[in-house]
């Protein structure tokens, strides 16, 4: 079973469509100072962040991702040079997705900031509950609860089987941000 999506950004100029497909994702909560940095180089900590500092991402394949509009509106950046693209508007510096450097990757993080809901009882029946909090040693205030204090090891398994799945089925390509092996704009990096 599956749903579809509406993906808008804050002033309306990228949009597009994400298909969730059950047994297909991770809808995570990250803490990371990464993160949180940013949410404070795009200067939206206000829209991005939870009280705690937390980003909440939906962690799917590249190939259930399509931006319909403002593709002349996205921009790509990197905290250090090895770093993850960081995908995001140039238009509102809202964030899009994270992905790997490699378009041949089956993974994308979606900010669930992106995705256009009614209410949140409509985003939990669709994207399900956060199944997991990583990173909440860097959390702002006292760390939840319910977070690991950094990535929890017994997570592994679940990543590694949900890449291998991704790879035998392809599911890195389409991909909205890389064309002919490369990303469709230069990462910036800083």
């Amino acid at each position: 079973m599956s749903s579809v999506v509406k993906l808008s950004c804050q002033c309306g100029n990228v949009q597009g469509a994400l298909k969730v497909v059950k047994g297909s994702s991770f809808h995570v909560k990250c803490l990371c100072c990464d993160c949180q940095s940013y949410a404070s180089k795009l200067n939206n900590e206000d829209l991005i962040l939870d009280e705690q500092g937390g980003t909440e991402l939906f962690q799917t394949y590249p190939a259930y991702l399509t931006i319909t509009q403002g593709h002349e509106h996205i921009g790509c950046m990197q905290l250090s040079e090895q770093g993850i693209f960081r995908w995001h508007t140039t238009c509102c510096n809202m964030p899009l997705g994270n992905t790997m450097r490699s378009p041949n990757m089956p993974f994308v993080g979606i900010s669930v900031k992106w995705m256009q809901f009614s209410d949140e009882q409509e985003k939990e029946r669709i994207l399900g509950p956060v199944t997991m909090k990583a990173f909440g040693k860097y959390a702002r205030g006292p760390m939840p609860h319910d977070a690991y204090a950094r990535f929890p090891l017994s997570y592994m398994p679940k990543i590694i089987g949900f890449m291998l799945k991704g790879m035998i089925g392809k599911k890195q390509s389409p991909s909205p941000f890389f064309k002919d092996g490369k990303p469709i704009v230069p990462a910036k990096i800083g």
